[in-house]
């Protein structure tokens, strides 16, 4: 009897410790995601109190390209070192550069400080959804996922109204403050919960040559994704030559690398290539839509920024609903159907919105979302369980972040074509405007000039119409790119292997 009672003793320490410890994980993946959107509220106060107005982009840019070129280092960090150090390796550079961001008292002390914040950020959700891999078995993660994939929703819709409150009622540099104690206490919480489950190797040989190549190439293609359209033909070409050969560099050097940043014997289980390269076009698709509905409501249909906003709530709660529903789903009748149908949707969303014109009102873009929301949900949480359980358990890090690298990838890619092509036909249709509208034709690439209200007051009726008119072409053209992005998706999905969950399972796993 007492033996049994130990049993039972320590089977519920360990069910406690998983609890706090995913807790602890969500809790590091939502301070990560809400750091994201919470910042851009605060920065014309920012800006108000250091100056720097004509840097000031680069307080997003470099936590975004900081943060996508380290979320596939951290992942094989994971793997080589394990998930513990690499963990808390990312926490310390957050928890750092949240505290000395807020501290800053320049532009560029700001920059630098978020680019510290940024290569903590790219650990936080790989490395801890590669130890919720370690701890949960298929049925329960599949349960799980929803927790996991809600925390993005949630920051995105309470991030803007947080930074609002924070800088309106303490001071801007409480919005990086705030880091502080949820970093901590998330530090605390892994760490006296999360029993070490090494997977360190002898002899690790860290591969240095394929981290710097692909950080070489990373920041290449942010660079002409930020200035495609801006600078000469010959320039993007350059461009696009070098990034060709780094690529080609890159491929070379992890083919011969003992420990290679992202093996490519990976993309022999065909799971993994089909995640990876939907994951590729989904983001382009679902996170392109994110960033450019806002602006069709401001610019097209005449509200406030902060209006125009809330038509993510619905995109977003739809997200949060299908996740742990494509989570139970491929438990009975496995990720092929689930990832078809959620792409379906995400195809029906983008129809809607390649449809757009000045007539379009609010409650099309409402079911648009919807319908974009729901299909993300089901199929982008679904194919990460399924890459993570077609490997071997050391290479858990490595897959994760590979997946989550492809769909960062795909958001710069989608906003970045997207924005070229909205500025591409804005520009050509302003030049045949009327003579009022000339100087907003040579500034056209500055849009919140354009969709400012006070900007549509200085205008006659004729204008403001023309004006309204030229945004929705032009942003119809931004919409139509995702429907084609969509369309690839979807005949990817169709090369996602049958049968059940279970029957996809590597054997390495429990």
């Amino acid at each position: 009897m007492d033996s049994i009672k130990r049993e039972v003793v320590t089977a519920q320490t360990a069910n406690w410790r998983i609890v706090i410890t995913l807790l602890g994980i969500a809790l590091a993946i939502f301070m990560a995601a809400l750091e994201a959107t919470v910042v851009g509220t605060a920065m014309p106060t920012v800006i108000a109190t250091l100056g720097g107005i004509e840097i000031y982009s680069w307080v997003f840019a470099a936590y975004i390209l900081a943060s996508t070129i380290m979320t596939p280092i951290w992942g094989k960090m994971a793997d080589l070192l394990g998930r513990r150090p690499a963990l808390f390796g990312g926490l310390a550079c957050f928890i750092i550069g949240s505290a000395l961001s807020g501290a800053a008292q320049s532009m560029l002390q700001l920059i630098i400080f978020r680019a510290l914040q940024g290569l903590g950020a790219g650990a936080l959700f790989p490395v801890g959804m590669t130890i919720v891999a370690d701890l949960l078995s298929l049925e329960r993660r599949a349960k799980m996922i929803g927790l996991f994939s809600g925390m993005w929703g949630v920051a995105g819709l309470i991030g803007p109204l947080a930074g609002g409150y924070l800088t309106d009622y303490l001071h801007w540099r409480w919005v990086f403050y705030i880091n502080l104690p949820f970093g901590l206490l998330a530090w605390a919480m892994v760490w006296a919960a999360y029993p070490e489950r090494t997977y360190r190797r002898a002899n690790i040989s860290l591969d240095y040559a394929g981290a710097i190549t692909l950080s070489a190439f990373l920041t290449l293609l942010l660079l002409l994704l930020e200035k495609i359209g801006q600078i000469p033909l010959g320039g993007n070409i350059a461009l696009s030559a070098g990034l060709l050969a780094l690529l080609i560099i890159f491929i070379k050097i992890e083919q011969r690398s003992g420990e290679p940043l992202v093996p490519l014997e990976l993309f022999h289980a065909r799971m993994v290539t089909a995640v990876t390269l939907h994951g590729l076009f989904a983001g382009m698709a679902l996170f392109g839509t994110m960033a450019f509905l806002p602006l069709f409501v401001q610019a097209v249909i005449g509200t406030t920024a902060t209006q125009a906003g809330t038509i993510l709530t619905p995109y977003i709660l739809a997200w949060v609903i299908g996740a742990p529903l494509g989570g139970r789903l491929i438990l009975r009748i496995g990720y092929r159907p689930v990832v078809i149908a959620g792409t379906a949707l995400i195809i029906v969303g983008a129809v809607l919105l390649a449809q757009v014109s000045i007539e379009t009102v609010r409650i099309e873009l409402v079911w648009a979302g919807i319908m974009m929301g729901l299909g993300g949900g089901l199929s982008i949480a679904s194919l990460m369980i399924g890459a993570q359980h077609s490997v071997p358990r050391h290479q858990l890090g490595v897959v994760t972040s590979t997946v989550q690298f492809s769909r960062s990838i795909g958001a710069a890619i989608g906003t970045g074509a997207m924005g070229a092509l909205m500025g591409w036909r804005l520009d050509r249709l302003l030049a045949g405007g009327s003579r009022e509208l000339a100087p907003l034709a040579s500034t056209h690439r500055d849009i919140t000039a354009i969709v400012r209200q006070a900007t549509r007051a200085a205008l006659s009726p004729e204008a403001t119409m023309f004006l309204r008119q030229s945004l929705a072409v032009s942003l119809r053209l931004a919409f139509t790119f995702v429907l084609a992005a969509a369309i690839v998706a979807a005949i990817i999905s169709l090369i996602i292997p049958g049968g059940s969950a279970h029957d996809l399972k590597h054997p390495d796993h429990h």
